[in-house]
């Protein structure tokens, strides 16, 4: 909320001196020219798939509105007012000031005010009292948001308005939810009329690529279809997005459906082999923060984010590293892990971005590829990444921000396409505080965090160990499992599986016993130390992940959870969550 009111001085202040620069006096009557009838006519024919959203949808607000003494405004992407609604009083004093159908409410209309700085700051933003930059607009209090069409393009603007006096931040809020409606609306609307997809298309793909990963794309090569292969590939939320994200792995095809019409397909010929690594469903437990976790990874999955993981050793970061990979639509192409901690400084260098022939004392002859090039189009894995050298931290962040690389020995700089996952059991923050390592890396490398539970905080233990028991013919006593509930577990997964096997090699029959463990014992926890978080806390992380993965769209984060709106903004409340 701090760095949004910032945010929001800022607009306000580059507004201001916009305003001034325009030649405009604060202490003026603006006065332009208002609409006529048959001009406001032509204006609403040309809005009409705005307003056939949007009306009904302000409708269910006028309630509020006129209670609260306030009217709302819709308006076109030029900022001219197209309709109103809410307090009848209010909006007979609004329109001695020409807030009405219409009128103009641009910066160089109208001086600093909601709709104009948020059309084209294309941010919701509040305008409170002295903020607008007319004497004779100061008397209120306006919040507007800007209306994007399902394409991402701006169409107008919806703007709340009232007396100062009767300012209720609620307001601002609810200028966001009508303008995400809207466009949720207008996205349905779209939805339904690509529903049936043309003759054309359906001949081809059925006749040439039913067995393949493909898309239809709209002429603006947005996807408007995918069929299950190619969703698995881009993920379930693809539909909507520009092919330029994916287009490397998928060949674009135009089919004619007439002289005048064009439309495009996209094809993936090669299929998906995950044999050799591994899948989310590869990942056990149902513990409800692991549960959680995996689906909060496959929506990353679906992103081109770069991601952290952190977790203590053994907790499967590499598992769900490649299980994001093959997941993501990079999945076809090579998944390179790299062990920061085990290679020397001196050749982390070569070894990341490869050397010529002659570099150093020792190269090949004919040179090697590094990793990053190895990974190209796919997905690097910087595993142990907070053990590395604040000298190969340099050379990492540059090559991340260029997009490029260049061998050792060589000039000649190469571009490369990777994602990157990383991953460490240090705490970064800490290690950054402490002068090793780079701030500028951390942010660059953390697009997306993800916290792995160690498993003493999972619920889940003793359905782990069983399944890991699963093909060894041996069962867990009542002793061994209540020993296992109290080992504190510091090697994790990891050692939790190398002492089960222990346990089975020395189990003199098919019943596991406390005794055939051979456990460190500093390693038994206290039986007041609690095992798993409370649901609350895993309840409020979840959500806290989800509105940072959703970048604040609490429309996404609602649907995400499968709760309403109204719900998540209480628990948001309860839990003290910001946007």
């Amino acid at each position: 909320m701090l760095q949004q009111k910032v945010d929001e001085e800022k607009m306000i202040q580059f507004s201001w001196k916009r305003c001034l620069e325009f030649g405009l006096n604060p202490s003026e009557l603006p006065q332009d020219q208002v609409l006529n009838d048959q001009q406001i006519r032509q204006l609403l024919a040309k809005n009409k798939e705005l307003t056939d959203a949007a009306i009904p949808i302000l409708e269910k607000f006028a309630t509020i509105l006129t209670q609260a003494g306030h009217m709302a405004s819709l308006t076109d992407k030029n900022g001219t007012i197209i309709y109103t609604l809410g307090d009848e009083c209010f909006k007979k004093q609004a329109r001695k000031m020409q807030m009405q159908v219409g009128a103009n409410w641009l910066e160089n209309n109208r001086g600093t005010n909601a709709i104009g700085v948020a059309l084209l700051e294309k941010n919701p933003i509040r305008v409170h009292g002295d903020q607008h930059f007319y004497i004779t607009a100061r008397f209120l209090s306006c919040a507007a948001s800007p209306i994007f069409s399902p394409s991402g393009q701006i169409i107008g603007a919806i703007n709340i308005s009232g007396k100062k006096e009767l300012f209720n931040p609620y307001h601002f809020l609810l200028s966001q939810i009508i303008a995400d409606d809207i466009r949720n609306c207008l996205l349905l609307q779209q939805s339904k009329r690509d529903q049936q997809p043309p003759i054309a298309e359906l001949e081809y793909t059925i006749n040439k690529y039913v067995s393949y990963p493909y898309v239809s794309l709209d002429h603006e090569q947005r996807i408007v279809r995918a069929n299950r292969h190619a969703k698995k590939i881009l993920g379930e939320s693809c539909i909507g997005k520009k092919i330029e994200r994916y287009q490397h792995s998928f060949t674009i095809e135009p089919i004619i459906h007439d002289s005048t019409s064009k439309h495009f397909i996209a094809v993936q010929q090669k299929l998906i082999n995950y044999k050799d690594l591994y899948t989310f469903a590869d990942i056990k437990g149902s513990c409800t923060k692991i549960t959680q976790l995996k689906e909060l990874a496959k929506k990353v999955a679906a992103t081109d984010m770069s991601t952290l993981l952190f977790g203590e050793t053994g907790t499967g970061k590499e598992l769900f590293a490649q299980s994001i990979h093959t997941s993501s639509f990079r999945a076809h192409q090579p998944f390179i892990a790299v062990n920061c901690s085990a290679i020397p400084e001196s050749l982390i260098e070569s070894e990341l971005f490869g050397y010529i022939g002659g570099a150093f004392t020792g190269a090949h002859s004919e040179g090697r590829k590094g990793k990053f090039e190895a990974a190209h189009r796919g997905t690097l894995f910087l595993d142990e990444i907070g053990d590395m050298s604040l000298r190969a931290q340099a050379s990492l962040l540059r090559a991340l921000q260029e997009g490029e690389i260049t061998a050792v020995g060589s000039h000649i700089s190469k571009k490369v396409d990777v994602r990157i996952i990383a991953a460490t059991n240090k705490n970064l923050l800490e290690e950054i505080s402490s002068g090793n390592f780079r701030a500028d890396l951390y942010y660059r490398l953390r697009g997306i965090l993800l916290s792995l539970p160690s498993l003493r905080e999972r619920s889940d233990i003793i359905e782990i160990a069983k399944s890991i028991l699963k093909n060894s013919g041996k069962y867990l006593s009542e002793d061994a499992k209540n020993l296992i509930l109290s080992y504190s577990w510091p090697g994790n997964i990891r050692e939790l599986s190398s002492a089960l096997v222990e346990a089975a090699f020395l189990a003199e029959g098919d019943i596991i016993y406390s005794k055939d463990f051979q456990l460190e014992k500093e390693g038994v926890r206290s039986t007041d130390e609690p095992l798993i978080q409370s649901l609350k806390e895993i309840e409020k992380e979840t959500i806290r992940d989800y509105i940072r993965l959703a970048q604040g769209n609490i429309s996404h984060v609602a649907e995400w959870l499968q709760i309403s709106r109204n719900t998540l903004y209480r628990k948001m409340k309860e839990y003290n969550l910001k946007l």
